[in-house]
């Protein structure tokens, strides 16, 4: 096994212990279970950082390609979601958002499995690379807008039934669940219109071979969602079921989806 190979293998096991880590600390809370799941975070985080230099080292340039592109999503998640732990003190989505992370590596390791070289990617400029990153970034807060609100009408639920049962003594309160979704809406929306610009830019120099329609629908939708939440006081369960909506029309929309997937796109094999 290369160094590569180590490295994936390791990032894997570190992450693994990581999210049993959170969803030991969701079913039964304690300060060492909490410290080991954000700490094995960070460990895991680290290693995943040295794996992409490695690649990317290799290769001669960042690995933009369906092999490695899960991989980089799952860091980029760990990223989006180290933020929304530390500005918001809960630990609680991590027991759904680890786990996710991992699955995510797991597909670059089985892509990668037996493989001696990875595909590169015909460069396209540094503005394909940046719309590429921006979209991952927001696809990443997105996701966790989303799993937030999936919680937040859990625990309304138990609340409004009064059945304060077993998400009532493991979530966070509304409050911090509705805080989380949307600092996650507004994070993901910023890169969405960054990697938008970088998409308009880079799709000009190379004759638009891709359609813009998904992607200004997919702004549309996200646009509307925080001027409902700031100018129009949705906020709880409406905005809840906003960001639930606006994800599942990202899962159909959303250009990397189209490249995990071999969608119409210049990435990967």
């Amino acid at each position: 096994m290369g160094l590569q190979g180590l490295l994936l293998a390791l990032v894997a096991v570190v992450y693994a212990g990581s999210a049993f880590g959170y969803a030991a600390n969701f079913y039964h809370k304690s300060a060492f279970r909490s410290r080991l799941a954000t700490w094995g975070g960070l460990l895991g985080w680290a290693i995943h950082t040295l794996l992409l230099v490695q690649i990317t080292v290799d290769g001669g340039q960042v690995p933009l390609t369906s092999q490695v592109l899960p991989t980089l999503c799952a860091w980029l998640v760990v990223i989006v979601y180290g933020y929304l732990e530390v500005t918001t003190q809960d630990r609680s989505l991590g027991a759904l958002i680890m786990p996710l992370v991992v699955v995510l590596h797991l597909f670059t390791v089985s892509n990668l499995s037996g493989q001696e070289a990875i595909v590169q990617v015909v460069p396209s400029g540094g503005w394909f690379k940046l719309h590429v990153l921006a979209y991952i970034l927001a696809y990443a807060a997105f996701a966790i807008s989303c799993v937030s609100a999936m919680m937040y009408l859990m625990l309304l639920g138990e609340i409004q039934k009064k059945h304060l049962g077993f998400f009532y003594e493991r979530l966070p309160s509304l409050d911090i669940l509705n805080q989380i979704n949307n600092r996650a809406a507004t994070f993901g929306f910023l890169f969405l219109s960054g990697g938008s610009i970088a998409s308009a830019v880079w799709a000009y120099e190379e004759l638009a071979r891709l359609s813009h329609l998904p992607i200004l629908i997919t702004w549309v939708i996200y646009a509307g969602n925080l001027i409902a939440r700031g100018m129009g006081g949705w906020q709880g369960k409406r905005a809840a079921f906003l960001s639930i909506a606006g994800f599942c029309l990202v899962i159909f929309a959303f250009p990397v989806v189209g490249v995990l997937f071999q969608g119409k796109h210049p990435l990967g094999p």
